[in-house]
């Protein structure tokens, strides 16, 4: 529920109401007039590609109690909505973060930011459902994690909340800053530092810049905030190395920290078993997400929840029973006799590298099929590193290459006279030839940025016929 007072209390907000309604609170927000419900606050946002003012005639159909409204808008289009109610500000994007921030602010509830360039989501979705055990949490959905998505989260909370688990994502510097002052986290994680939006941060230095602005801000603060931290990561490691001990919890596979992690097996399915020690006492625990990806998703997960009192029998017995929330993440799909490994959501040189090194250790008598796309946003190091990913290829072995994309032509390049490379200018070839190709019992592994939408080949070879 989100008060009239919360939004009067918007900067520069006038209040419209001609026919003097009694208001007092809305059931909720949204974005979306396709998902708008009667009760609920409409915020027209202004995006690239559409522009949520255009579509309030629709909304206001749906019996929808008000709308937040740009002023630049209203003055232009007032006389046509001369009933409705409208919150009237200067910009619906900013006025969204700082409602969300007020909001936030009526409720006494610990709030975990989790970052980083690799394997957040995951993490995130992992950390949730675990501490839901214990604890009436209020998770981030999908990938609602910028400047928009955080704020529709928070946005959320209510008087039953008992913890909120947020994803924070960054491709611009000051961006962690300004989601850090909407959220006003009191406990924070960085997966790791790896190669993303080099187009923006340009080195791995600039990334841990953006990153650590998390933790900057929870050690900037005076009430006792919390730094989850990955030692195995030489980034966060070194971060670390002079600040208040007292504000951090450390977990590792290779160093002696408050958690420590030791894997054990992979299963049939490549599901990794580790074996967890805190306060001298040790428990197992087999996270349910394929990859080595998972090894460290789930070690984070771990430590959260021990650190807020979960037991290793409950976090062993909750984390068996959890399934992949957020798709388009390292995802098994068995169909059609195929293996497919849909890995499309993102993509950047550390996640791939780390996603074919899965590939490779994974078991399997048939073939393995890597399907890439560009990895975006790399900047001056787009060609050098694709380049770099079609070297591995070769040094791992990997006999089936298929590449679509400006840059990823020089992937297809780099991994020369491997068996079968082949570079398409187009998906439609690309899944063609797949089509041709593969054969039952094969796994296929598919990667590109997001802006590639290589969830349209995966799409393809769920509905092949062998």
């Amino acid at each position: 529920m989100i008060k009239l007072d919360e939004i009067l209390s918007l900067k520069n907000c006038q209040f419209i109401n001609p026919e003097n309604k009694q208001i007092k609170s809305f059931s909720g927000c949204s974005i979306d007039s396709r998902k708008i419900k009667s009760g609920e606050l409409f915020i027209a946002i202004k995006g690239e590609n559409t522009d949520g003012h255009n579509y309030l005639g629709q909304v206001f159909k749906k019996k929808v109690k008000g709308a937040l409204v740009n002023r630049k808008w209203y003055k232009k289009n007032k006389y046509k909505f001369r009933r409705n109610i409208f919150f009237v500000i200067e910009d619906s994007v900013k006025s969204l973060g700082e409602l969300a921030r007020i909001h936030r602010n009526n409720f006494n509830v610990p709030v975990i930011c989790i970052g980083g360039s690799n394997g957040k989501t995951t993490t995130k979705d992992l950390t949730g459902w675990v501490l839901n055990d214990k604890f009436n949490t209020l998770v981030s959905e999908g990938n609602y994690n910028n400047h928009i998505g955080l704020p529709l989260t928070l946005l959320k909370l209510n008087k039953n909340h008992e913890i909120c688990v947020l994803e924070t994502g960054s491709n611009h510097f000051n961006e962690m800053k300004y989601l850090c002052g909407i959220s006003e986290p009191n406990f924070g994680l960085v997966t790791n530092i790896g190669r993303e939006h080099l187009e923006f941060f340009k080195t791995l230095n600039g990334v841990a810049k953006e990153e650590f602005a998390l933790y900057d801000y929870l050690l900037g603060d005076s009430r006792g905030n919390i730094c989850f931290a990955n030692y195995d990561d030489i980034y966060i490691k070194s971060y670390f190395r002079d600040k208040d001990r007292r504000r951090v919890f450390k977990y590792s596979y290779n160093y002696k920290t408050d958690v420590k992690g030791r894997f054990i097996k992979f299963d049939k399915n490549f599901q990794p078993e580790i074996e967890i020690t805190f306060n001298s006492k040790k428990f197992s625990v087999k996270i349910p997400v394929f990859g080595l990806h998972s090894l460290y998703n789930g070690l984070s997960a771990v430590a959260v929840a021990l650190y807020f009192g979960l037991t290793g029998p409950q976090i062993r017995r909750r984390i068996a029973e959890y399934r992949l929330l957020s798709s388009n993440r390292m995802e098994i799909i068995r169909k059609n006799g195929l293996l497919i490994i849909n890995d499309t959501y993102n993509s950047n040189p550390d996640s791939v590298k780390l996603g074919l090194e899965t590939v490779k250790k994974y078991k399997s008598r048939n073939k393995k099929h890597i399907v890439l796309a560009d990895m975006l946003e790399m900047g001056k190091a787009g060609i050098k590193e694709h380049k770099a990913v079609g070297k591995i290829i070769r040094e791992m072995n990997f006999e089936n290459l298929y590449t679509y994309g400006k840059n990823s032509y020089y992937t297809f390049l780099s991994a020369g006279e491997i068996k079968n490379n082949f570079h398409f200018d187009s998906q439609n070839d690309m899944t063609s030839f797949l089509r041709s190709i593969v054969k039952e019992g094969d796994v296929v592994y598919v990667k590109g940025s997001r802006g590639m939408k290589m969830e349209k080949i995966v799409d393809n070879l769920i509905n092949i016929k062998l």
